[in-house]
């Protein structure tokens, strides 16, 4: 792994890992496994703290309602077919919860929780529920690296070092300011108070304040103004939205929830919502909602929650 970034390294191992828990798991696992595995987790401590992570992964998997979880029917022949299903499992299960990106980050928030954390240059970092940063700072520059989710920055000024956010595909560079980052379909910024410069490739964009940029589909480098303070309303948390399509409201809702939740037609996926809602009670939004529009709300175990119109 000599040649391989930090970012390549980490993924490797977080796979490796899933690896192992797939081929212990299994019924046939043999000595010779056990073995090899120790010798793998003996040679770097970060093997030993990847594998723990994928382990825990796979508990929580295995308390998965059983009327949701895939229905086992006749045992799967061949422990190879199994440990390749299980593994498929793990690394899309690890992509949903987010396993890996926790893994890989300096400071991380779960499903429905929001943090504040302070940085060692004295910036403040608010973490979105469900979202993990790495931080690498330097002599030259401080660089947050947005692995998944939303964060908001109260950078602390040092023009010796800049201040700089990556997204997936995009850099916003605080030229001393207040602003906002979110990773996940496209990469967005938004800025409360100062100035950011965004880049992309060639791309550049000066964001004022309530100033917005995003990448869109085609890879263009979209500006606009909008309610940043509404936005970002997140980080006392309340949820606000203003005429906005109810398949969207319960986008934004699901990253607040465990579990999934799912619109089952456009009739209800277009009706408008206007409202403040709190984000530390998912189900109390979604019973507003079923008492003020004309939808149909039904809980499956408590872990997929349908919606559709009456």
């Amino acid at each position: 792994m000599a040649d391989m970034s930090d970012e390549e390294r980490e993924k490797t191992i977080a796979e490796e890992a899933a690896g192992w828990v797939a081929r212990l798991s299994s019924r046939d696992a043999t000595d010779e496994d056990r073995r090899r595995f120790a010798h793998w987790k003996a040679k770097d401590l970060a093997h030993a703290a990847a594998f723990k992570e994928m382990s825990i992964l796979w508990r929580d998997l295995a308390q998965v309602p059983k009327s949701v979880a895939p229905h086992r029917g006749r045992r799967v022949a061949g422990a190879g077919v199994a440990g390749l299903l299980l593994l498929g499992c793990l690394g899309y299960m690890a992509d949903e919860t987010g396993v890996i990106d926790r893994y890989r980050s300096d400071f991380h928030t779960p499903v429905g929780m929001i943090g504040r954390f302070a940085l060692d240059d004295g910036s403040i970092v608010t973490l979105n529920t469900d979202s993990a940063i790495q931080v690498k700072y330097d002599q030259t520059r401080r660089q947050i690296i947005l692995l998944r989710g939303e964060a908001f920055f109260d950078v602390a000024p040092n023009p010796a070092r800049p201040f700089v956010v990556s997204g997936e595909r995009t850099e916003a560079i605080a030229l001393g300011t207040h602003y906002a980052v979110k990773v996940g379909r496209h990469d967005e910024v938004m800025v409360e108070e100062g100035h950011v410069a965004v880049t992309f490739g060639s791309q550049r964009a000066v964001l004022e304040a309530g100033g917005m940029a995003e990448l869109d589909d085609h890879g263009r480098l979209r500006t606009r103004t909008g309610d940043v303070a509404g936005l970002t309303s997140w980080r006392s948390g309340k949820l606000v939205f203003s005429g906005q399509p109810l398949g969207e409201v319960l986008a934004e809702l699901d990253r607040y929830h465990r579990g999934r939740i799912v619109v089952l037609d456009d009739r209800a996926s277009g009706l408008r919502v206007s409202g403040v809602f709190g984000a530390g009670n998912i189900d109390q939004v979604l019973r507003a909602l079923e008492q003020s529009l004309p939808i149909r709300i039904t809980r499956l175990a408590g872990w997929v929650t349908l919606v559709r119109s009456r």
